[in-house]
């Protein structure tokens, strides 16, 4: 009887894994960050392996852009609660702050922001440049 219990613990196992990996795809990115593109919906989220994020995860919102390099994320987001302000949020990576809006003349001109290629997230996880 210890093996039948110690198989059904396994099969539960293995279902709880492979049905919570079905309605998802994950792309890494950089420091335990993930891009996390959910079927329910076809929005991208940015989540992290560190923390619990909100289900809108890091910042709170859809991502419609993103980059990354080893010091941080930059990524264009639309915020799930309308009265917040849409637009482009960094997370610096040394720190975990994340910062944003951020406006388009600091774009410019912050030497960490321009080293950065943002692109679309499907672009991402197709591994396109």
């Amino acid at each position: 009887m210890n093996g039948m219990k110690y198989l059904t613990a396994i099969i539960v196992v293995l279902s709880s894994v492979l049905l919570s990996g079905c309605n998802q795809s994950t792309k890494k990115l950089v420091d335990g960050y993930t891009l996390e593109r959910f079927e329910e919906n076809g929005e991208y989220y940015l989540e992290s392996s560190e923390s619990e994020l909100s289900g809108g995860g890091g910042f709170e919102g859809t991502i419609k852009e993103i980059g990354w390099n080893e010091d941080c994320i930059l990524a264009y987001v639309t915020r799930l609660f309308h009265g917040d302000t849409n637009g482009w949020y960094a997370v610096n990576l040394n720190t975990k702050q994340i910062i944003g809006p951020i406006q388009d003349s600091e774009l410019k001109t912050n030497q960490t922001f321009l080293k950065i290629e943002c692109r679309s997230p499907a672009g991402v996880f197709a591994g396109k440049n």
